[in-house]
């Protein structure tokens, strides 16, 4: 079986392409941005085919899916910060709705065999009050970011290219993915920076937070993986999963998780560069429906995936702050 993935070197991309080859059979192939930093997916060089490209252009696209000829396409490439879609909505827009055509196109007319894995995400749901919560798929969706707005529309997508012209579509709402390798605009990951600098120097003991009060859903990205090849094994296209943990701490919790597994006595500061113009208070998923359709289930604690990425960034930080070789 041929599994092509885009967005090769993002946090989940890199995960999944490592978590395929466990599985006997499988030939992984993986799009990559020209641009993109492959230290992710460094320790799979010779294992993988690497084909590089950006959704955003069809020819890189059809080129990509020619090589690859899949059986199952994970299309996970895409601009994944809220925060960012302020800053750069049109980009946004760009790389997740004209990219998800460009890959729904080429499949359409020459690879229509394909099963296609789209990535929605919880930010679709948007204005949701504490009572909404855990959110199934039958809420409304009022996104309230616009990269809520673009992942609303790749879903939509997905759903009319599997009515109007029978592409076997695998749509997920993921709620928040966590593991080493992720971009640093995350909450989790500047948590963990930030104290693996305060620890060697590299900053002053203070850690800059945004908002704390929110709630957040997290998922361990080896989960992620793992539920993403059972919803193509046993899940109903042109339907949204959940894709979450159904436990939600505020951002608070999370803090002091990571404060908990550091000896250095930190003062906790708010950043105002680090608030929203609005943030959902509150998104807590209620995954029944994956689990149900596919018998997954979450096995990764949160403590855990917080003691990995602490380690990750604990390692990096560590080079960094090694003296320059002496001449």
């Amino acid at each position: 079986m041929n599994v092509l993935i885009t967005g090769l070197t993002g946090l989940v991309g890199s995960h999944l392409a490592e978590y395929l080859l466990t599985i006997p059979g499988v030939n992984v192939y993986g799009l990559k941005r020209w641009r993109s930093d492959a230290a992710p997916i460094r320790h799979l060089s010779g294992r993988i085919t690497i084909i590089e490209g950006d959704v955003e252009d069809r020819s890189s696209v059809e080129r990509a899916i020619a090589l690859s000829q899949p059986d199952r396409i994970f299309h996970l490439a895409a601009q994944s910060y809220p925060s960012e879609s302020w800053d750069a909505p049109v980009l946004t827009m760009a790389a997740n709705v004209v990219g998800t055509l460009n890959l729904l196109e080429t499949v359409r007319h020459r690879w229509p065999q394909a099963a296609v894995h789209i990535a929605g995400s919880s930010a679709e749901y948007g204005a949701i009050r504490p009572e909404d919560c855990p959110i199934r798929e039958t809420m409304p969706l009022r996104p309230l970011s616009p990269y809520g707005v673009s992942k609303v529309a790749q879903e939509l997508l997905a759903y009319q290219y599997f009515v109007n012209f029978g592409i076997r579509t695998y749509i997920t709402r993921s709620f928040n993915h966590i593991g080493p390798f992720q971009g640093e605009r995350t909450a989790v990951q500047t948590f963990c920076k930030q104290v693996a600098e305060i620890e060697v120097g590299l900053r002053p003991p203070v850690v800059l937070v945004g908002n704390l009060t929110t709630r957040r859903d997290f998922s361990d990205v080896r989960d992620v993986c793992r539920a993403l090849w059972l919803l193509m094994e046993r899940g109903r296209p042109g339907e949204p999963y959940n894709l979450c943990s159904g436990v939600a701490p505020t951002i608070a919790e999370v803090l002091e998780l990571v404060l908990e597994r550091t000896a250095v006595r930190v003062t906790v500061q708010q950043d105002p560069a680090r608030l929203r113009p609005s943030d959902e208070p509150i998104l807590q998923g209620d995954n029944q429906k994956l689990r149900q359709d596919t018998g997954w289930e979450p096995e990764i604690p949160l403590a855990a995936s917080i003691d990995r990425i602490l380690a990750y960034w604990r390692a990096r930080v560590a080079v960094a702050a090694m003296p320059s070789a002496a001449p």
